[in-house]
């Protein structure tokens, strides 16, 4: 008989980690902004300043690459956890059935 092992929670803390970085990722986005931003505004001025300001203002918005990425991780983690949940069910049921069999076989 086939047999696959899998350790759901190893899917759960992996999906974890991919929630921890999405998060990192975004405060480190939020951070580049502020700090691009103040540049922009105190120490960097003339057209190449405006150019480089609209090309930012597109990096982190809905449809950029970045955006996609992080949906692209979201999803990647929410179906990690679905399936850790069909695989925990699946093995719980598995247990139960075993343990419902009888202790002792006559011959």
């Amino acid at each position: 008989m086939a047999r696959i092992d899998v350790n759901h929670k190893l899917l759960r803390e992996v999906a974890s980690a991919i929630a921890e970085y999405c998060s990192a990722q975004d405060r480190e986005m939020r951070s580049a902004d502020t700090e691009i931003q103040a540049m922009l505004i105190s120490d960097w001025i003339g057209t190449d300043a405006e150019q480089f300001k609209q090309k930012w203002a597109g990096v982190n918005t809905d449809g950029s690459t970045t955006a996609k990425f992080r949906e692209s991780l979201k999803n990647y983690g929410e179906n990690l956890i679905a399936c850790a949940d069909e695989y925990e069910k699946a093995q719980g049921e598995a247990y139960d059935g075993a343990s419902r069999l009888p202790k002792v076989l006559y011959w």
